[in-house]
């Protein structure tokens, strides 16, 4: 069984790294196999078995990802208004944008449809609550992601989400209320009702944000920067209902049940305290899953429990190794795409790391065996995972988690159970419940936040060879043997190369460029020998996301850097500024420059004329004058950097007036290899005059998917093929990177979503 579910994990695996589906013709052979093999072949019934699990994941996981894809809205629907007819999904989440939710379809333009659309509605007097039915008018495109070296695939997500779509409730269009009954998303509607509760009657504080995270799994409003203090501290695990919190809330009612059984003597005669306590905690976990939305982790631990209370009920021996491998294959037979989140590595990997770490001794006794080594175990055994899945691993989650974790699984989580089923019956008490928890929270806060601001608490490694994990996982496996196993301490000669590895960087007068891919914005980054510059940090949505800290922040990391500097912020609009404040706070920077230096502290404005080298590489701002500030769009930093006879051209959002500026000051400087379209394209932008003074190789328009401006203009792009330009966008493109080479040659261009294409990618 144990190797059968890791061959049926492989076959998953191995669909995953497909760029297209295969041929269904393939399938139905695959299928053939799968059933002909075990009659044709009965000598050796474990291998059959090992083949025939791989075989079957490998159908299961097609089956599911091409029936997925297949549901996705068409291409000729995006963009049209569509009638919608389905039930909210999610709990409403409200914005300064409108209401977002999630809407399970059940028809699509009058037709059958499956999966769910992610939508905004913008009406902000529309009191939406989840279970109702709606038919609504909508427009709608495919799920589209950046994408970027050590960024989030999006796409990857929606597929294994079953999110068909996204976009918008059409403004002033006729939304009808089918219906509103309770049995649609029933747990759902407790869950809204609870957080409902929970908001109305918890006092507003800093860590009150977080209670409805450890109440019912909402987390949706939290701030970037208390993100970024968990991960600095490893806790953030901690900070949503998981495993960790199903077992602590189980063991806790199991503890009450079977004591308070056990008080009434004549109860355990009909059965037995322990076996009371087991059905306590199975319901318990349930509950408090359910509270959770049932998330994968959450899946986990219940199927886990489930399982090993279930051998104790009926008498039935079942290791540990046993639990977790069938709950493996039930969560991968549920959804086997689930291979494609964090979560899933990392809920299963840890509880793995446990049972391997943990077992095989003889008679451990101690309060390390009982709690410090199992820190030990996790600290050590995930520090592969964690890099290769967040580019970062906290070097004090060891002591962050030794405090951590007893006092949020032990005291603050009953509290916020507690506290929420109390608001069911008396808010007085249950709010009270809560404030007490928040309080408890605030001081364990205090200390995380302290832990997280000392120096050298995460050390950034990039992985970017399948090698190399794999070989810091036989590392790890090694080093967790027990005391006095042969060959134990070669572990650390496997994690070698994971410790030491170091990205590549330019030759001495070599320049790489690499255009990020923000959406609709911009940013750049150039990168010499010994220096690297930030041109723009793209858009910010939210004060819990932007692309700065989910697009520029990993790339650095992906490339090795420490520090910045420059970073350049060409003018104030949000889709360039929007993300700076999280660059900021990741990387010292040596200089700002910016044509809006009010907006920061310390930085200086970005005048024409101000040159510098680095590494025998030329930088120079060729825009704006002292007299042409304070135009907005047209105050626009404008950097050229030279390589030899090789040059780029960064524009931000000047138009056809700064244009014509650089015409008149700047004309014999504008010749390059590589420009960033002004504007991304606009028609305001893009004098013919002043494409042909560039007179670039290439144009890079830094463009979002189906952006509301239809940039770039055809007239624009009209211009630049009739001067026989080479043209690329980040939408189509994901990142874009140019490496100019010492003798001055440039290589062709390496597009991140065409080299890394995976068959969900559109």
């Amino acid at each position: 069984m144990q190797l059968w579910s890791l061959a049926f994990l492989c076959g998953i695996l191995c669909v995953q790294q497909f760029r297209c589906l295969p041929s269904i013709w393939i399938m139905v052979i695959v299928g053939s196999v799968l059933i002909v093999l075990p009659l044709c072949y009965k000598k050796n019934k474990l291998l059959v078995r090992i083949i025939s699990g791989g075989l079957l994941g490998f159908l299961w996981a097609y089956w599911l990802g091409s029936s997925q894809l297949s549901a996705r809205i068409p291409t000729e629907l995006e963009g049209k208004t569509l009638q919608a007819v389905g039930y909210i999904a999610s709990i409403p989440s409200a914005s300064q944008h409108g209401t977002n939710f999630l809407f399970a379809l059940k028809k699509l333009n009058n037709q059958s449809a499956t999966g769910s659309l992610k939508l905004l509605w913008n009406d902000k007097n529309m009191s939406l609550h989840v279970g109702e039915e709606w038919q609504l008018q909508v427009r709608l495109k495919k799920p589209y992601g950046t994408m970027n070296p050590g960024g989030f695939d999006y796409e990857a997500f929606a597929l294994q989400a079953n999110l068909n779509a996204s976009g918008y409730v059409v403004a002033k269009s006729k939304a009808v209320l089918l219906s509103d009954h309770w049995y649609h998303h029933p747990v759902d509607r407790v869950r809204e009702y609870l957080l409902n509760k929970i908001i109305k009657n918890l006092p507003s504080s800093h860590t009150s944000q977080w209670i409805p995270a450890l109440a019912v799994g909402e987390r949706k409003d939290i701030d970037s920067t208390d993100w970024q203090v968990l991960r600095n501290t490893g806790t953030n695990h901690l900070m949503a209902i998981a495993g960790l919190h199903i077992g602590f809330m189980a063991l806790l009612a199991h503890v009450i049940t079977d004591f308070l059984w056990r008080c009434f003597p004549r109860l355990t005669l009909f059965m037995p305290a322990v076996h009371v306590g087991a059905i306590a905690s199975l319901v318990m976990a349930v509950t408090y899953s359910a509270l959770a939305g049932f998330s994968i982790p959450t899946q986990r631990a219940c199927l886990m429990l489930l399982f090993f209370l279930s051998a104790l009920l009926f008498r039935r021996k079942l290791t540990a190794w046993q639990t977790w491998r069938v709950a493996l294959c039930c969560v991968l037979i549920a959804n086997p795409l689930s291979t494609l989140t964090e979560s899933f590595w990392l809920s299963f990997g840890s509880v793995a790391l446990i049972i391997y770490g943990v077992s095989g001794r003889l008679s451990p006794s101690g309060l390390w065996w009982k709690w410090g080594r199992i820190q030990w175990v996790i600290a050590l055994g995930l520090v592969p995972l964690s890099v290769w899945l967040f580019q970062q691993c906290s070097l004090i989650s060891f002591i962050a988690n030794s405090i951590a974790i007893p006092w949020v699984g032990f005291i603050v989580v009953p509290l916020c159970f507690f506290g929420t089923i109390s608001l069911i019956f008396s808010a007085k008490i249950g709010g009270s419940i809560l404030c007490l928890a928040d309080k408890i929270l605030s001081y364990l806060w205090d200390i995380l936040n302290w832990l997280a601001h000392l120096p050298g608490v995460v050390w950034y490694q990039s992985i970017p060879h399948t090698w190399m994990i794999v070989a810091g996982m036989v590392g790890v496996v090694l080093l967790l043997m027990p005391i006095g196993a042969p060959g134990r301490f070669f572990g650390f000669i496997w994690l070698l190369p994971l410790l030491f590895y170091t990205a590549p960087t330019p030759k001495q007068g070599e320049v790489w460029f690499t255009l990020l891919d923000v959406g609709q914005g911009l940013s750049a980054v150039v990168q010499t020998q010994k220096h690297i510059l930030v041109f723009d940090a793209g858009p910010r949505y939210s004060a819990s996301f932007d692309m700065g800290d989910s697009v520029v922040v990993p790339f650095l990391h992906s490339i090795g850097m420490k520090k910045l500097d420059m970073l350049v912020i060409s003018h104030g609009d949000n889709d360039h500024i929007g993300g700076a404040n999280a660059v900021l706070k990741q990387f010292p920077v040596a200089s700002i420059k910016t044509s809006v230096p009010e907006k920061f502290t310390n930085a200086s404005y970005c005048m024409s004329g101000t040159a510098w080298s680095w590494d025998n590489v030329n930088f120079e701002f060729l825009y704006p004058t002292t007299e042409n500030l304070g135009l907005n769009n047209d105050s626009s930093c404008v950097l050229r950097v030279s390589s030899g006879n090789q040059h780029v051209l960064l524009t931000g959002d000047i138009e056809e007036y700064a244009e014509e500026m650089l015409l008149d000051s700047q004309s014999a400087n504008l010749s390059s290899t590589i420009v960033v379209a002004p504007h991304h394209g606009s028609k305001t932008s893009g004098l013919k005059a002043f494409i042909q003074a560039v007179s670039p190789q290439y144009v890079l328009y830094p463009i979002g998917y189906r952006n509301r401006y239809h940039f770039p203009h055809p007239s624009v792009m009209k211009t630049y093929e009739e001067l026989h330009v080479a043209e690329y966008n980040s939408m189509s493109s994901g990142a874009i990177q140019f490496k100019f080479f010492a003798n001055g040659t440039v290589s062709l261009p390496n597009l991140y979503r065409v080299e890394h294409k995976h068959y969900w990618n559109n």
